[in-house]
């Protein structure tokens, strides 16, 4: 036994010193471990530290490379191009000069020819040299040099001559000119700009259209895109009429009771929001219709775009430009090539979202409900859409419309009536009183029930323990003959208590029942007034279920 005694001691002492060798090493993996986390951390950071390094350092590659790049294409431009920017000056020049009569003809025309001779190729500089002519009364050079523009650019060269003309009030001359620019528009690709001269001519700056040059441009337009699509009708239809639904306006705020109280709520609610929704579309385009277009304001923003055109890039210049315009982005962002590229993209994607058919552009600016949509733009869009837009009215018009009712059911409270004309009123409250007051009755009627058997059931246990009370109190045991006694007594008491309990509840059914009363009758009040209400403003818009037109 002592043996084995020693042994036990031996083992435990082995063990001791095996756990403490343990603890020792979990310390010290524990150290590693730690040591080990700060390495992983340092690393971390030197990892994220070179990156940034390296992202700073191909920024400022990038950022040297753009600069250099950026005077290397401003050489090649100006190599190039250089003269166009003169003859663009130039141009700019003269019809300031013009205006304002600060400029002799002889300088005029020299110039212009000096340029027409070192600028080949650019149909801005013939235009020059035929403003020159013109304003000498050069006839015959005007009309060589506006043929050498028209064969370097058509569309440019017209447009350009077209708001010339205007400038200068020649009216009959600039429609020949607007019609020529008209026939190089594609109506599947017409872009901002192009709107603006519809938007003008459409509008009257360009004067009075007396050989209508420019009309058979503008139905032949609307006829290119109606023929590439053979649901083209049924399209702007539907299209109209789902743009008109979002007039419709849920009319629970303004009739509360019927919503709350009224079966057929959905039935008024539907026809009173078709009809407010007809009303307010005819109101819009009536509104629009009577309204005057800024003359003025649409006058200058013409000539802001002849300025505009006379400045812009020639086809030739426009890959440099594009070289250019990003270059330039890398270096406002010091480098950083992917946000440049993402902002020329948007840029590019921005104005490539601006170009769409005639129709789209049309109907953008009809439904643009912002400030910054001029009156003239959807003064143009009625005439041109005027057909579609009352095809879709009507079909919104016809479509999903409930009959309003000519009467309701008010339901609430567990109660329902009938109503017709709104004026039954002292009816209505009466039925509603005897209602209430019989749920009241049934009730009291509850409560009085269950007081009576409360009381029976402590009548009979009263009765029970003061025979019992007597009996023990007189041959068993007269303590226990007391107590039973007294319990009798305090059912007694119970029977008592419950008749004033009773009369306590029954004072809170009335309470309850007379605010039900009070709060059902101001319902059907405010239900009544409500429900002739919309029956009148039903009444008085049924006509405008009848209405054909609207543009």
């Amino acid at each position: 036994m002592s043996d084995s005694g020693v042994d036990t001691v031996l083992i435990e002492r082995r063990i001791a010193a095996i756990g403490t060798k343990v603890d020792q090493m979990t310390t010290k993996v524990d150290k590693v471990e730690s040591q080990m986390e700060e390495v992983r951390k340092d690393l971390k950071k030197l990892r994220k530290d070179f990156l940034e390094m390296m992202l700073e350092q191909r920024r400022t590659a990038a950022l040297e490379q753009a600069t250099t790049e950026l005077v290397s294409v401003r050489q090649e431009m100006d190599k190039k191009f250089g003269n166009y920017s003169v003859v663009r000056n130039t141009m700019v020049g003269i019809l300031q000069a013009t205006d304002a009569a600060l400029v002799r003809k002889a300088t005029i025309s020299t110039v212009s020819e000096e340029l027409m001779i070192s600028t080949p190729d650019y149909w801005l500089a013939p235009v020059l040299v035929a403003l020159a002519a013109w304003i000498n009364n050069n006839r015959d050079l005007a009309e060589r040099a506006i043929r050498e523009a028209v064969k370097r650019d058509n569309e440019h060269t017209s447009l350009a001559m077209a708001l010339i003309c205007r400038r200068n009030n020649r009216t009959a001359t600039c429609y020949e000119w607007l019609a020529r620019y008209f026939s190089t528009q594609n109506a599947a690709r017409i872009d901002a700009d192009a709107m603006v001269y519809i938007d003008a001519y459409i509008n009257g700056i360009f004067g009075t259209d007396e050989k209508h040059l420019c009309d058979d441009y503008m139905a032949g337009w609307i006829e290119q895109i109606r023929n590439q699509s053979p649901e083209f009708e049924n399209e702007q239809s539907e299209s109209w009429a789902e743009y008109f639904t979002g007039y419709e306006e849920d009319m629970s705020s303004r009739y509360p009771a019927l919503k709350v109280a009224v079966k057929e709520f959905d039935y008024i609610n539907k026809y009173l929001g078709k009809v407010e929704a007809i009303e307010s579309i005819s109101n819009d385009f009536a509104d629009l219709k009577a309204s005057d277009v800024d003359e003025r304001t649409l006058a200058e923003q013409v000539d802001r775009h002849l300025m505009e055109l006379v400045n812009s890039d020639d086809s030739k210049e426009r890959n440099l430009r594009r070289q250019e315009e990003y270059l330039l982005a890398v270096k406002a962002f010091g480098g950083d090539v992917e946000r440049a590229r993402e902002l020329v993209n948007r840029r590019r994607d921005e104005k490539r979202q601006q170009t769409m058919n005639i129709i789209d552009q049309m109907t953008r600016s009809m439904r643009d409900q912002s400030a910054s949509v001029d009156v003239h733009k959807k003064k143009t869009a009625i005439q041109f859409l005027g057909s579609y837009i009352n095809g879709g009215f009507n079909r919104y018009r016809k479509s999903d419309i409930p009959e309003f009712p000519q009467a309701i059911t008010l339901d609430f409270d567990g109660w329902t009536s009938r109503v017709v004309t709104g004026d039954e009123g002292n009816a209505l409250r009466g039925d509603y009183v005897r209602y209430v007051g019989e749920e009241k009755k049934k009730e009291l009627a509850e409560l009085d029930v269950k007081v009576a058997k409360g009381n029976k059931s402590h009548k009979i246990a009263a009765v029970v323990l003061a025979v019992l009370g007597v009996a023990f109190f007189a041959f068993v045991n007269q303590v226990i003959g007391i107590l039973l006694l007294a319990g009798a007594g305090y059912c007694l008491v119970k029977t008592s208590l419950s008749g004033k309990q009773c009369a306590a509840e029954a004072e809170e059914i009335e309470a309850k029942y007379s605010k039900r009363i009070q709060e059902g009758c101001s319902e059907i009040d405010l239900a009544l007034n409500q429900w002739k209400s919309a029956k009148e403003a039903a009444a008085e818009r049924s006509d405008l279920l009848k209405l054909e037109k609207v543009a």
